[in-house]
């Protein structure tokens, strides 16, 4: 009789665990196992970029209904809040994080003439779409394979600096980057993540490598690959360091850019750092 009372309590016991095993995996939603294998994925490369570092930029015209036109949403007409869904993408840009806080909010740097206001001329270039009027322009950072919108950002026109600041409970898998105290030498090797002509897949990174150039009074130049959508590239240095961020590129040919110097991102992230945890 003790034996099949004792056998019985092992087996509610077995059953109750399996039961609350399963019922703690229910928790973990598809989107948390596919930023996880992203992150195993990424993890594997041994070099000074971190790949969960990068975000894809891009502005979309903003509606209320993602798949009706007839719902964009205008500047001097719709309430902000109402417009949620990204309608038609604008441009786009890379971005680097740098830090990472304990309210899972994410510093990214970028270029700050991604971060301008959008004219109605530039839509019209990007979309072929004619708008009588203004449409709400909203901006978002894909991260992980996520795509969240950009509330707050911080520029500087001079240095072409931008800082971006948005949420994501996948925080942890990023990483705080310090910016070189120095420029590097003549010919030292660089390296940066990008999405040149706007090509980006979530589970994809674009690694290239280039030399250091040499400095001027304003910016830094680098024998590296970059194009349209290389913008706010950071470029790192071996020490896995940031020592630019690309604003400038050449058309002719793509193996020449140029980006702010190390000291101007210093000064520039530690007053927008400031500004942005207001």
């Amino acid at each position: 009789m003790f034996k099949k009372i004792v056998t019985g309590f092992m087996l509610s016991f077995l059953c109750f665990v399996q039961i609350g095993c399963c019922n703690i995996q229910q928790y973990k939603t598809s989107n948390d196992i596919k930023i996880a294998y992203l992150n195993k994925k990424f993890n594997k490369s041994k070099g000074v970029l971190i790949n969960q570092n990068f975000i894809f930029l891009q502005k979309y015209v903003m509606t209320k209904n993602s798949n009706d036109y007839t719902q964009i949403c205008y500047k001097e007409k719709n309430n902000y809040k109402e417009c949620n869904d990204p309608l038609v993408p604008v441009n786009a840009a890379s971005g680097y994080i740098v830090k990472v806080d304990k309210d899972d909010h994410l510093y990214a740097i970028t270029a700050a003439h991604w971060c301008e206001e959008v004219t109605k001329d530039e839509l019209f270039d990007s979309t072929d779409l004619i708008f009588d009027e203004m449409p709400i322009v909203g901006y978002f950072a894909n991260f992980m394979g996520n795509n969240y919108k950009i509330k707050r950002y911080i520029m500087d026109p001079v240095t072409d600096l931008c800082l971006i600041k948005f949420e994501s409970k996948y925080s942890k898998y990023a990483k705080d980057i310090e910016v070189a105290s120095t420029e590097p030498a003549i010919g030292d090797e660089v390296s940066m993540i990008s999405a040149p002509m706007w090509s980006y897949e979530n589970d994809l990174r674009q690694h290239y490598k280039g030399y250091f150039s040499g400095c001027d009074e304003n910016e830094c130049a680098f024998t590296i690959p970059a194009t349209y959508g290389s913008s706010g590239s950071a470029v790192i240095n071996e020490k896995g360091e940031i020592v630019s961020v690309i604003s400038k590129a050449a058309i002719a040919f793509n193996n020449y850019a140029m980006g702010a110097k190390p000291k101007d991102i210093e000064i520039f992230l530690e007053r927008a750092y400031e500004a942005l945890r207001r």
